[in-house]
């Protein structure tokens, strides 16, 4: 994230104003804290602790794209706060591992797709299985273009802020899904976790309504987008298109799937 602060029109004294970036500024710094916690709440069963007992087995790049993952996640948090002290410089130098941390988590992400759904199939999966691959591979796609998008638009910070936000809600699916083995009673996981993630959307929304008494544009083309791709993804699963399609990626026939 790139570094301009928020200041109200006609703020005159610059006390005054380093106090009101930091107080919005804090905003994003406490968004930032959620992330992490939803990504070890929601790996905790899955990961962390069969880490810990000795009991999970993946291949390297599952333990890969996890740790690039979580580092995103120290990054943004660091990142935050780095704005929030105005240490600008620092920021922006470490932006650009931001960037190269991006592409290892869009790398990893396709080939810990590909694990998945190959060992899921031969477990005999089902259309949804198949069906998840394009997905994962949307995802990995949206994730890199809102970054690059902030990349490009780096020198408007506030744009550039939003959408570094935008992308990390939009990695964080997984995570959220993942909360169906703590909270088993929930129906449907897969679509309401799925609309949950998208929901912190509109708390950002929410946020820039009460204090900016308006709605940020990147907010509504970029997480506009964003949604619209989620309920695309969500609807369109299991649907011949998509199952043709994951078949033809995965270098498999109707008959093998």
């Amino acid at each position: 994230m790139t570094a301009a602060a928020e200041l109200p029109a006609g703020a005159a004294a610059s006390g005054n104003s380093h106090a009101a970036g930091q107080t919005r500024n804090t905003f994003f710094l406490g968004m930032a804290i959620t992330f992490l916690a939803v990504a070890l709440t929601g790996f905790s069963t899955t990961f962390f602790i069969p880490l810990a007992r000795g009991s999970f087995s993946a291949p390297p790049v599952v333990h890969i794209h996890g740790a690039l993952l979580f580092a995103w996640l120290l990054l943004f948090i660091l990142q935050a706060s780095l704005v929030r002290e105005r240490r600008f410089l620092t920021h922006r130098r470490l932006g650009w591992f931001g960037a190269v941390l991006c592409a290892g988590i869009v790398v990893s992400g396709v080939g810990v797709g590909l694990f998945a759904t190959h060992r899921d199939l031969a477990a005999g999966g089902d259309a949804f299985v198949l069906g998840q691959f394009v997905n994962i591979l949307i995802e990995m796609l949206l994730f890199g273009a809102l970054i690059a998008a902030a990349i490009v638009l780096r020198r408007d910070g506030e744009t550039h802020k939003r959408l570094m936000l935008l992308a990390t809600i939009s990695a964080l699916a997984p995570a959220w899904l993942r909360l169906r083995h703590l909270l088993p009673m929930v129906p449907n996981p897969f679509v309401t976790f799925s609309l949950i993630a998208d929901s912190l959307l509109l708390i950002a929304v929410a946020r820039d309504w009460i204090v900016l008494r308006r709605i940020h544009p990147a907010y509504l083309w970029a997480g506009g987008a964003m949604v619209a791709v989620h309920l695309i993804e969500l609807s369109a699963i299991t649907s011949e298109p998509w199952l043709r399609l994951s078949r033809w990626l995965l270098g498999i026939d109707a008959v093998t799937a």
